[in-house]
């Protein structure tokens, strides 16, 4: 069994998604978690992935951390009339027999941008 906390609910582009996973039964080979967007529309659906990482569990261990940059350019989260953007942190838990899986939405909004100061 997994399970997923996310730090915050929200972050914003160009800032870090963290949190833990957690896992209980079989030790796995390894666990991988990404955070991944994807377009929410009947017509076209477009998905990809901002950052990934994975994790080689050691001994009785039965959670680790995450720490994964979402890129500065986006996207950010929306939900329009006809189409949108969601973000969610997948987890694939590979090991013996069948690997399992976990996600958990968060939203991404707009980044900061740095200031010039007139010179």
């Amino acid at each position: 069994m997994i399970s997923i906390k996310i730090d915050a609910d929200a972050v914003m582009a160009g800032e870090f998604v963290t949190g833990r996973v957690f896992w209980s039964g079989h030790r796995p080979r390894r666990i991988i978690v990404a955070a991944v967007w994807e377009t929410v529309s009947d017509a076209n659906k477009v998905r990809g992935v901002g950052r990934a990482m994975e994790h080689v569990p050691r001994g009785a261990e039965e959670t680790f951390p995450f720490r994964l940059l979402i890129p500065h350019e986006g996207p950010i989260t929306f939900k329009g009339e006809l189409t949108g953007v969601i973000w969610k942190l997948k987890v694939r838990v590979d090991q013996p027999g069948f690997d399992e899986f976990a996600e958990s939405e968060f939203r991404v909004s707009a980044g900061r941008r740095s200031r010039r100061s007139p010179g």
